[in-house]
């Protein structure tokens, strides 16, 4: 009895023993089925989350100035207003002539301080008229300054030499002054709208010249130097539109990484700076606002000088704007002047000569 007792025993506790076995396995592959059917699901609902985060995060009130946006934008015309002289041009040509700088040069173009109006905001600028305006429709040209100091700036400031020998060659140029500057209204308190707001301005000026019964509307074209030179380019991709234009040492370093290149590490308005551009970051897609991922918008020639003694802006950036744009089958010259300075004092002459032909051959 002992004997079989003990074997039941034994067979039971096999039995149990399978039995647990078998449960185990059952479990683990009906557990695992279920993550593999809920998976797919899991993935879109991943997906749908991430959707949702990137659209949160670029509909800010920034939001309105990315380039997809402006590109939607309906840019508004203005009355370009005279509102006086040129002061202190008049005084800096007088100047020029004493040195002999302008031998053999006439003034046969009027000059006049402007303004018009972007987004509800007086914008002034320097207007040059050429000779016999009035009887024809001329060709206008944009010129866009770069970078300034508001201590002793002036209306024109930052162009007026270039908008002169335009001028003599039969060109309107129109040089603005850009919020905050010259006699125009404030800029935004906010460093990255004051940014941003620049193209606007531009495209709102151009939409404005297009009013003109003196302007040959088929013939505009821009003149833009240093940080000029990314507003000029983020016009043509927003626009879309084909205004030859002439780039003189531009900033084609993408943004942000623009901005944080050129601020002191040490000082406190360049950490601040690094933190604005830290929160941008955080709530819009900086992507949407950098000129290099637009370049296939482009539809003008363009024309890029660079000087190699520069040391604000590098060769090696114009080169590789020129091969992407290239690559993209874009119009683009680069003429590279050796021991040329940032605003190409060493043949200063010889580059604006350059641009005057470019011009008049584009608008043939």
């Amino acid at each position: 009895m002992i004997i079989i007792y003990n074997f039941q025993m034994k067979w039971l506790y096999g039995f149990i023993g399978v039995l647990i076995l078998f449960s185990g396995i059952f479990f683990w592959f009906f557990n695992n089925r279920e993550v593999e059917m809920a998976s797919p699901l899991s993935k879109i609902e991943k997906k749908d989350e991430i959707n949702q985060t990137v659209k949160e995060k670029n509909t800010g009130w920034l939001a309105k100035y990315n380039f997809e946006n402006l590109r939607k934008r309906k840019n508004e015309a203005s009355e370009i207003k005279t509102i006086g002289k040129v002061l202190v041009v008049e005084e800096a040509r007088k100047d020029l002539v004493k040195r002999g700088d302008l031998e053999g040069k006439t003034f046969d173009f009027e000059s006049k301080a402007i303004s018009f109006e972007s987004n509800g905001k007086k914008i002034s600028g320097m207007m040059n008229l050429p000779v016999g305006y009035k009887n024809k429709k001329s060709p206008v040209i944009i010129m866009i300054r770069g970078y300034a100091d508001n201590e002793g700036y002036f209306v024109g400031s930052g162009s007026w030499k270039a908008a002169d020998e335009l001028a003599r060659n039969g060109f309107i140029t129109i040089s603005l002054d850009f919020l905050g500057y010259g006699l125009s209204d404030m800029e935004s308190g906010d460093i990255l709208e004051a940014r941003f707001e620049k193209p606007v301005s531009v495209m709102d000026l151009i939409e404005s010249v297009k009013q003109l019964k003196i302007v040959d509307t088929s013939k505009i074209g821009i003149w833009s130097h240093s940080n000029g030179g990314q507003i000029a380019i983020s016009v043509l991709e927003i626009t879309g539109a084909n205004y030859p234009t002439v780039l003189w040492a531009p900033m084609t370093n993408p943004f942000p990484k623009s901005v944080l290149d050129m601020v002191d590490d040490n000082s406190e308005s360049s950490l601040k700076v690094k933190q604005k551009i830290e929160d941008f970051e955080k709530e819009y897609d900086s992507k949407l606002y950098s000129i290099d991922n637009f370049y296939s918008w482009i539809n003008a020639p363009i024309f890029i000088h660079q000087g190699t003694a520069d040391v604000w802006c590098k060769v090696e950036w114009q080169q590789e704007l020129q091969s992407n744009l290239r690559k993209l089958g874009k119009e683009v010259i680069l003429d590279i002047k050796k021991d040329n300075d940032h605003n190409f004092k060493q043949n200063w002459q010889d580059v604006i000569d350059m641009d005057i032909q470019f011009f008049k051959q584009k608008f043939e």
